[in-house]
């Protein structure tokens, strides 16, 4: 097991876990980003929980062809605080499943720490307690919020060797938030994916867009060679 202070999407795990509610909102912090950066699975998540599939105790493990998610019930509706024993529950479940489930490897977050109201003392002493029985690989990331990520070094490439009118074709959204995006990024205000969620004027539909084109790694792979060929 190892704690690390950074970025969970920087984990080669082959499984990252998503702290989620039972009502049907990934409308903060980590449920957020993997809402842009899954949103079939979000899709999904909001059709089980509609129909009152989950509940604390239970997983619902999401596989997409680059990374696998496992989402975890921290609360039960997205108003309340997270509990230790909603917790618990969800770890044993885990422990019980991940062999047949085909977990391999896993990045926890502090479970119920960023927006649970639980403790990060508290809430690693109960992962610990529970994970320290897994036969696995296990990280536990402690969120440091300026760290790059994965993904948002394919954004940044983009904006710093694309004029506007291309990065209109390529990500398809407006002159002016193309502006906003790239004032962010030569000034070094933003960091990584979540920073695109503090400025103002890009818009639900412009943050989605950013992350399709920076999670695209046939696209990024195309144009980071073009960049060092130049």
């Amino acid at each position: 097991m190892k704690i690390i202070k950074g970025n969970i999407f920087n984990s080669n795990c082959q499984t990252i876990v998503n702290t989620v509610n039972c009502y049907g909102v990934m409308g903060a912090g980590l449920a957020l980003e993997c809402k842009y950066r899954f949103p079939k699975m979000n899709e999904k998540y909001i059709s089980i929980c509609h129909q009152n599939k989950l509940s604390i105790g239970q997983l619902y493990l999401y596989k997409s062809s680059n990374r696998w998610v496992l989402n975890f019930p921290t609360k039960n509706h997205w108003k309340f605080p997270s509990k230790l024993e909603y917790l618990e529950k969800g770890l044993e479940k885990f422990l019980d499943t991940y062999e047949e489930k085909g977990i391999k490897s896993i990045a926890f977050p502090m479970l119920g720490a960023q927006n649970g109201g639980l403790s990060e003392e508290d809430s690693l002493n109960v992962m610990k307690k529970y994970l320290s029985q897994a036969e696995i690989p296990v990280e536990i990331y402690s969120y440091v919020p300026n760290l790059p990520d994965d993904i948002f070094p394919n954004l940044k490439l983009a904006f710093l060797n694309q004029d506007i009118s291309e990065l209109k074709k390529i990500i398809g959204i407006p002159t002016k938030q193309i502006e906003t995006i790239m004032s962010a990024i030569k000034s070094d205000k933003i960091n990584n994916m979540v920073g695109l969620h503090q400025l103002r004027g890009i818009g639900e539909k412009g943050i989605q867009k950013c992350y399709s084109y920076a999670s695209n790694e046939n696209v990024n792979k195309i144009q980071i060679t073009l960049f060092k060929n130049e």
